[in-house]
């Protein structure tokens, strides 16, 4: 780990060795390409359950035993399997050149990103990725083995280096542009990875967000400051943007409580949608075990 301005592209592919293999197995036996089960019920190669049949199921799949034991017709449903290619957005909006501890958090973003691309292909998915800042963005298509991590890896890293330099004075993009894009790329059934602070997210993201969700599974990473979480020590602070100079009175009781009720609000701002839609979400500041947090929390069995 360097300065924690840039992450430098060594560093970025230095994290493979942290990458490890899930714990979990799919249920089933593994017989086709994919290591993920698929939420969608098929006619795949591996026994799922026995139901009541139903008009329209074919007569081949009878199950011919449980149909004279309770002589009511039944039918075999089988698990269909398939690859889970796995997306990663990352936001490098002018609002993630910031940190006050270890990182900026456009670092701490690029090495998340690194970590969950290394540990997707090590246990055979597919890794494609979108990276966007105020002015330009990359997309790159799932690909397989550390050939298709290496570029989303130099772009993460050439990213982290423009946004420390010429990107503080930039507007931001949107998040919903981000998202109308990552529908183009995403294919149904991906794992899609969501990384960024969310300052850009609005109400136009509610609409994207509920028709990827339909299709795939989405992890979101919340990527924060322990200043944005929570006001600093009681001090009297000079802060600036390099245009403005304010005081921030931290020792005024009414200064913190107000500061800690907007980081409450924005919180609460940025979970609900998780919920509503059943996304899973985790907080990340720069200081936490990376590689300890995505053996952990990546990737998700898929419900249903």
């Amino acid at each position: 780990m360097l300065d924690g301005v840039v992450a430098e592209l060594s560093e970025l592919i230095a994290l493979r060795r942290f990458a490890r293999r899930v714990h979990y197995k799919p249920e089933g036996r593994i017989s086709r390409a994919g290591n993920h089960v698929s939420r969608l019920r098929g006619r795949g190669m591996d026994f799922s359950e026995v139901r009541n049949y139903q008009a329209g199921d074919e007569i081949r799949h009878m199950e011919w035993r449980v149909t004279a034991r309770t002589g009511r017709p039944h039918t075999k449903i089988y698990q269909e399997e398939r690859e889970r290619p796995v997306v990663i957005l990352t936001d490098f909006n002018p609002s993630m050149a910031f940190g006050t501890r270890v990182a900026f958090k456009s670092v701490a973003a690029a090495r998340l990103s690194a970590l969950i691309a290394w540990t997707a292909v090590r246990q055979g998915d597919r890794v494609g990725a979108l990276c966007y800042s105020a002015d330009q963005h990359s997309e790159f298509m799932p690909r397989s083995r550390d050939s298709g991590v290496l570029p989303v890896l130099a772009s993460l890293s050439d990213y982290t280096r423009q946004i420390s330099t010429n990107q503080q004075h930039k507007q931001p993009r949107p998040m919903c542009d981000a998202l109308l894009r990552l529908r183009r790329v995403a294919r149904p059934g991906s794992i899609i990875v969501l990384i960024s602070d969310f300052y850009q997210m609005n109400d136009a993201c509610d609409s994207h967000l509920s028709r990827l969700r339909a299709h795939n599974d989405i992890l979101v990473y919340h990527v924060c400051d322990p200043l944005e979480l929570s006001p600093p020590p009681p001090e009297r602070y000079a802060v600036t943007d390099g245009e403005q100079d304010v005081l921030l009175d931290t020792t005024n009781r009414n200064v913190r409580n107000k500061y800690q009720r907007w980081s409450e609000q924005r919180m609460a701002q940025i979970q609900e949608p998780c919920r509503r839609l059943q996304i899973q979400y985790t907080q990340v500041t720069a200081s936490d075990d990376l590689p300890l947090l995505v053996h952990r929390t990546f990737p998700r069995r898929a419900h249903g």
